[in-house]
């Protein structure tokens, strides 16, 4: 029995030990407190404690008590900062979606704090890395939060192209194209300006090829828009990608012309078919159906 007894009084020993190591003086109260279990009394104390957490790399108990700041002093200085460091504990942590939800929040709730830049830097990150993970409808919604919450921050011009890429990437061109639109708009300065006027020419010419019968209208758009970015842009890597839609468009412009043409023919209107092969000609002589546009002008011409 003594044994036993002694066995039990070394284990309460060593239990009160470790459990006084979570307690600590609060020089404002005055008294030993368990942090574990009680918020402290004042949000510095609160938030200090919680930090340490974050700063040893506890991420999970830094939310905790991060959590215990904005329960009981939401309204003090420290609560802003205090959802700030949440959110960067849940990226921390990996948990992308939540740390842009709690991010926000900050701007929601504390719209005067002073970590505007830093957490709209933070999103575009979110987005990014969503973005990455081919998840476009997420990534659009996050870069375009990025440029509602920060027009003019270091990360609007690239958030408004990521907005408009999401789109390309989901095939919807004429959103792609209006958001393109707006980063050359908005942000002349911007060094996406010749990929976007790339892009905004390539969305066209898939406007253009996705009707069913041939529009003049979005054609005539699709090479007006690769013709300015031709004539801007003369030294952008996309130069080649760009001549290449356009001649596709000339031939098809070119082609519908020509058809036209022979029909004026066929309908004996000489002076109407003549006008719409020499239109060939003359706009389009480097296509094929430019070819064949001489030729039935000189069958014409010779009857």
């Amino acid at each position: 029995m003594k044994k036993i007894a002694c066995f039990i009084v070394v284990c309460l020993f060593f239990l009160c030990r470790h459990g006084y190591a979570y307690w600590v003086w609060s020089p404002q109260t005055n008294k030993w407190v368990n942090p574990v279990y009680r918020t402290f009394d004042t949000p510095e104390e609160q938030f200090n404690w919680a930090k340490k957490y974050f700063d040893d790399g506890d991420y999970r108990k830094a939310i905790s008590e991060f959590k215990k700041v904005l329960k009981k002093f939401k309204e003090s200085a420290f609560a802003p900062e205090a959802k700030y460091y949440l959110g960067l504990c849940y990226e921390k942590l990996g948990k992308l979606y939540p740390a842009f939800e709690t991010y926000q929040s900050v701007i929601d709730i504390y719209p005067l704090n002073d970590r505007l830049e830093e957490i709209v830097e933070r999103q575009y990150i979110i987005g990014e890395k969503f973005f990455t993970k081919r998840k476009y409808d997420l990534a659009k919604d996050i870069f375009a939060k990025v440029l509602e919450n920060a027009p003019y921050s270091k990360v609007s011009d690239v958030a408004q192209y990521k907005v408009a890429l999401c789109y390309l990437k989901m095939r919807d061109y004429v959103n792609a194209r209006d958001e393109l639109s707006s980063l050359m708009e908005n942000y002349g300065y911007s060094p996406y300006l010749d990929d976007a006027s790339f892009h905004i020419g390539f969305c066209s010419f898939k406007i253009s090829s996705s009707v069913k019968d041939y529009d003049e209208e979005l054609v005539d758009k699709a090479i007006d828009d690769l013709e300015y970015f031709l004539r801007r842009f003369q030294t952008s890597d996309y130069v080649p990608k760009a001549q290449s839609l356009l001649d596709k468009l000339k031939h098809r412009k070119a082609e519908r012309l020509f058809v036209v043409a022979q029909f004026y023919e066929k309908q004996r209107k000489t002076y109407a078919a003549i006008k719409y092969y020499e239109e060939v000609v003359f706009s389009y002589e480097k296509t094929d159906w430019a070819k064949q546009a001489r030729a039935r002008l000189k069958r014409l011409r010779e009857k």
